[in-house]
């Protein structure tokens, strides 16, 4: 009989293999899947040929790679719920764009990924790597951190054991450090992270609450080091906190 805590690392991977592929890798075969999550091939076959029993991966015939399956499509309408609550924040992401001339987004915690919800694109845009349904790992972006900064401690902890990941030149792999950061994220109500995620961009981030209070998402602007600079990322901190607000007067909190 499987024990317990193998059951839960089957589950584990198996999320890992889902979570694997995106728009830029539409295909992937055992052994690519079992190289980039450092998995033997017999556990990676075994999981994917589960995962295409469910739905959840189907194989090209011709090419024998694994894509996404069509019992995704029945977990995106839980995804379309979700994002419906939001659905009324458009405008304001919109309005934000045009005021700080940048990349807008509003963006979520799952697991230890910041997803992002929505993206407004300013009229000059740079090669940022985010698009709608995409994830970056929350200790590098402003996004992230502003809600951690928010979340519960076991949260935190629980992202802290998995270790800090080094993606830009200013990611942060000292946890102590990042415990401070998060507590003067917490102080002064926003985040900001620059050469943190990608050298060369600079993230701004405010947390949105609930109708309870607690912080659920996050707005930011992001764009290139050349033009958020010293002279006017207070400015741009100030409209992203007041985007924040007014989403979270949506949700239906009162401060």
């Amino acid at each position: 009989m499987e024990k317990a805590t193998d059951t839960l690392s089957s589950v584990k991977n198996g999320m890992r293999i889902l979570r694997l592929f995106s728009v830029e890798t539409s295909e992937l075969g055992v052994t690519e899947m079992a190289q980039r999550l450092g998995l033997h091939k017999t556990t990676v076959h075994r999981l994917a040929t589960l995962l295409e029993k469910e739905g959840f991966l189907e194989q090209n015939k011709k090419t024998r790679k694994y894509r996404l399956g069509l019992s995704i499509l029945h977990l995106s309408g839980v995804v379309d719920l979700h994002t419906e609550i939001f659905q009324d924040a458009v405008p304001i992401l919109e309005s934000l764009m045009k005021e700080a001339n940048e990349a807008v987004h509003l963006s979520v915690l799952e697991d230890d990924r910041i997803v992002y919800l929505y993206k407004i694109e300013c009229p000059h845009p740079v090669r940022l790597l985010s698009h709608i349904g995409r994830s970056n790992p929350c200790t590098c972006t402003s996004s992230g951190k502003v809600i951690l900064a928010f979340s519960p401690k076991s949260i935190v902890e629980s992202i802290l054991r998995r270790g800090l990941p080094k993606y830009g030149p200013n990611s942060v792999i000292d946890q102590n450090e990042f415990i401070r950061q998060l507590a003067a994220i917490r102080q002064q109500g926003y985040a900001v992270c620059i050469d943190e995620l990608h050298e060369g961009a600079t993230s701004i981030a405010a947390p949105i609450r609930d109708y309870s209070g607690e912080v659920v998402a996050a707005v930011s602007i992001v764009g290139p080091n050349q033009r958020i600079t010293q002279a006017n990322i207070l400015r741009l901190v100030q409209l992203a906190c007041q985007a924040a607000r007014d989403i979270s007067l949506l949700l239906g909190y009162y401060e």
